[in-house]
């Protein structure tokens, strides 16, 4: 399904240049005392904002992720231009876009009309996300390192819908911030829009340069992997994709599916046994420990089965 939303990039790039432009305006006419006044009152709204932005920051690093909705509301009726809270507001529709997800494809592998509604209901979160994102990049000033941070959750977003188009040009937007400070992420995010998009070469490079810029970036090592095993080169696949599933702080279960077939390819059957093993019991009931199984083959799939039994 290719992500589609009422403002595109490009107007978003326009937008950009509308409030660059009122910007130039603002300070043409910040001596008069109207302007002066109004400027008194957006600080007076923007420090209550603050301090329900601040709460919500705090809800959400402990889970009450409802009352972080509610302090964010809060925040943006005082201050409707308030870019972090927009921003926050963004990461918590698509936290609960994501848990909507895992439940379906991760906890279970759900197939039936209930997991298609819900499906839908995930992609809406998706696309609230991707319209929060946008305002908070919209509402930043100029240089701030928040704003490559909200194009490159666009580009999220537009790669959980497998929009190429949108996910390049929102990373590359990110990447031409010059106060963005996370350009791995968003390296990683362009290198795999060039990937489904056809262009392997430049997706290596991307991918290649992002684990540089962050050797311990398990995304960046994960993508890699797959692409080099799609590419034949199995020896490269699986020495990336060890380094996610060899590092506790990387739960990407894929890489050990993608770790078993390098090692199948490679000759080395009882690694290979082992590590997609490994993928069906990170969780058994998943999408992908179903695909594992299928890796594993008839004759490997008694233990399998047993740690499947004992999930329900």
């Amino acid at each position: 399904m290719v992500f589609s939303r009422g403002v595109s990039l490009v107007r978003l790039v326009a937008r950009f240049a509308v409030v660059t432009a009122a910007a130039v305006v603002a300070s043409a006419c910040a001596s008069s005392p109207e302007t002066k006044s109004r400027k008194k009152t957006d600080v007076e709204k923007t420090s209550r904002a603050d301090k329900h932005y601040d709460v919500a920051v705090g809800s959400f690093h402990n889970g009450m992720f409802s009352d972080a909705r509610i302090q964010i509301d809060r925040a943006l009726t005082e201050d409707p231009e308030h870019a972090d809270s927009h921003y926050l507001q963004g990461v918590l529709l698509l936290n609960e876009g994501k848990s909507i997800v895992d439940a379906i494809e991760i906890q279970q592998c759900l197939q039936d009309d209930a997991a298609a509604q819900q499906r839908v209901r995930a992609e809406s979160l998706h696309r609230e996300a991707a319209d929060a994102f946008e305002r908070a990049a919209t509402a930043y000033p100029e240089g701030a390192s928040g704003r490559g941070r909200a194009l490159n959750s666009m580009s999220v977003v537009s790669l959980f819908f497998h929009d190429t188009d949108d996910a390049t040009t929102s990373a590359e937007l990110a990447l031409a911030e010059q106060f963005y400070t996370a350009r791995y992420s968003a390296l990683s995010n362009l290198g795999w829009a060039q990937y489904l998009g056809g262009d392997t070469v430049s997706a290596t490079a991307s991918l290649r340069q992002a684990v540089l810029i962050n050797p311990a970036f398990c995304v960046g090592h994960y993508r890699l992997a797959q692409i080099y095993l799609d590419s034949g080169l199995d020896e490269h696949a699986y020495e990336h994709a060890k380094q996610v599933t060899e590092n506790g702080q990387c739960p990407i279960q894929d890489a050990w599916r993608i770790a078993g077939v390098a090692q199948m390819r490679l000759g080395q059957e009882p690694g290979a046994v082992e590590a997609l093993q490994k993928c069906v019991d990170l969780a058994p009931r998943s999408c992908q420990a179903e695909d594992c199984r299928r890796l594993l083959g008839p004759t490997n799939t008694e233990e399998s089965e047993m740690a499947l039994q004992s999930t329900r």
